[in-house]
């Protein structure tokens, strides 16, 4: 039998009622049970109509549609972004520290430092390579946070070369949080995987190409499916898009790593001249 009054919000229910009129919930409250618990996680993701697999299955086969039926307010037929991003930042952060647990600290390199003459010139190089094995750490370890900064500058790249479409910035913000969060899943269940198998320098460097290659493609993929791009020169235009959005980020963290790593005024200075300040 139903309560008199809805246990969340305390507005009177009929007795026919199976949800309260002011607040949504559920009337026929049981307890909790260790069964319910089950079902309640089971549900959440398998919901037919807004469960984390029905999500993931729509944001392999038709992602811009995703993106674009939920800004455009259908709420209920997709898992919130925003909780997908986070429950993907779990799994992202744990392949991470995977990750991290397989990257050693790199020190100096013991037959370069014996080929500097210098005292100073030793002690400048150990401090570079100290900072970049730091960098690395960071970023094996950090990657998830920086992942979370990422999102809103593909969506100013993204905003940007497409404000006459209508959408904005806030909705370029969630459709990217879509293809964000699919991106990062690939990165943590097979990009991290590899780089860890693969533990040399160039097979990283190839398989983290290979990653970037894959999130552009995927990206200019939803946007064009989000901004429905027809045409082949609109399609190459978002792909360009995606390309240029990828890279860009990388400049930028690569720029700020290197900024940290060297910390010289000849390295300022020639960042200064390439952007044309001096």
């Amino acid at each position: 039998m139903n309560p008199a009054i809805c246990l969340n919000c305390s507005s009177e229910l009929a007795v026919s009622q199976h949800f309260c009129a002011n607040c949504g919930q559920k009337t026929n409250t049981h307890r909790i049970t260790f069964s319910h618990l089950l079902h309640d996680f089971f549900h959440a993701l398998t919901h037919a109509d807004k469960g984390v697999l029905h999500l993931l299955r729509e944001l392999t086969l038709r992602p811009g549609t995703v993106a674009r039926e939920y800004v455009r307010g259908k709420r209920k037929k997709y898992f919130n972004p925003i909780t997908f991003f986070l429950l993907v930042m779990v799994l992202f952060v744990f392949a991470s520290t995977m990750l991290h647990k397989s990257v050693m600290k790199h020190g100096p390199d013991p037959a370069i430092l014996a080929s500097i003459p210098t005292a100073k010139g030793r002690a400048i190089y150990t401090a570079i390579m100290t900072r970049a094995g730091n960098a690395m750490y960071f970023m094996a370890k950090y990657g998830n946070v920086v992942g979370l900064i990422a999102v809103p500058f593909l969506s100013l790249i993204t905003w940007l070369s497409f404000r006459r479409k209508g959408y904005n910035y806030s909705e370029h913000l969630t459709a990217n949080f879509f293809f964000t969060s699919y991106n990062n899943l690939v990165f943590a269940l097979f990009i991290i995987p590899l780089e860890i198998i693969f533990s040399g320098l160039q097979a990283n460097q190839l398989i983290i190409l290979i990653g970037m290659i894959f999130h552009s493609i995927y990206l200019a993929w939803g946007l064009s499916g989000f901004l429905e791009m027809r045409g082949v020169w609109n399609r190459v235009k978002v792909f360009l898009v995606g390309i240029m959005s990828t890279f860009l980020w990388m400049l930028v963290s690569m720029t700020a790593m290197a900024l940290y790593i060297y910390q010289s005024r000849h390295f300022y200075m020639f960042l200064l001249r390439m952007v044309g300040i001096q």
